[in-house]
């Protein structure tokens, strides 16, 4: 859910912002409203919102008064307004965009899509630093696996072997697999300093789950047969030589 406040001197643009961020989607919930700086900062302190929808000419004063008393804008900020010749200065806040009233639709549904995905990008940067910082302070190491949609941190240790698709590769679990957007090599360097052996052009295992070799294969938890190349035969049962 993304949390939206909506800060304009006109009840009835409120009702009909209101009634549009219902028809675009369930995932914005409208946390607080105003018509005035004072009112508007208020709502913003008690909300901590994501998203702002603000009017430039409001009951007390311009949407920039109320800007300038709010000591860190930690929220998306979209400007609406019936005035063109704002548009210059609101983007000296680092506002997302300009609507002009009356709202298009569309136009409040590319905005807040815009604001959706800065915020998303936000987070996973600040999830990445996050599992930086744990990875320094813990015997548990992760990695991060993006796939098209989603961004996973992964304990190293739980990753029993990579098998490459072309430009992607599946990363394997005991129980699950994902499709992450990178290539075999790119998990091969990632992974270089975990004990992860190249087995094969298509094969990347990791020593902690080999189990045994058999014939021209290695052998993981589960049971699974991992095939060794030629070329690297002699190299991994070197690697291998206590199983």
């Amino acid at each position: 859910m993304l949390r939206i406040v909506i800060i304009d001197d006109e009840v009835n643009v409120r009702r009909v912002i209101k009634k549009l961020l219902n028809l675009i989607s369930t995932d914005y919930v409208v946390v607080g409203e105003a018509p005035s700086i004072a009112e508007g900062k208020r709502i913003i302190a008690k909300t901590n919102p994501d998203i702002v929808l603000l009017d430039i000419e409001l009951e007390d004063g311009t949407g920039f008064t109320l800007l300038d008393q709010i000591p860190k804008i930690d929220f998306k900020l979209i400007f609406i307004t019936a005035y063109n010749q704002y548009a210059i200065k609101a983007f000296k806040f680092n506002a997302l965009d300009y609507l002009l009233k009356p709202i298009e639709p569309n136009d409040l549904k590319e905005a807040l899509a815009k604001a959706e995905s800065a915020i998303g990008s936000e987070n996973e940067l600040k999830d990445l630093l996050l599992n930086l910082e744990q990875n320094n302070n813990s015997e548990t190491k992760k990695i991060v696996i993006k796939t098209t949609n989603k961004t996973y941190f992964i304990d190293v240790s739980k990753i029993i072997y990579c098998h490459s698709e072309g430009s992607y590769t599946n990363i394997v679990f005991e129980e699950s697999t994902i499709l992450a957007s990178k290539n075999l090599k790119y998990f091969q360097d990632l992974l270089s300093e975990y004990s992860f052996i190249r087995t094969h052009q298509s094969y990347l295992v990791n020593k902690i789950h080999v189990t045994g070799l058999e014939n021209d294969t290695i052998v993981l938890n589960g049971n699974l047969n991992i095939p060794i190349s030629l070329r690297r035969k002699a190299e991994i049962k070197a690697l291998l030589a206590d199983y």
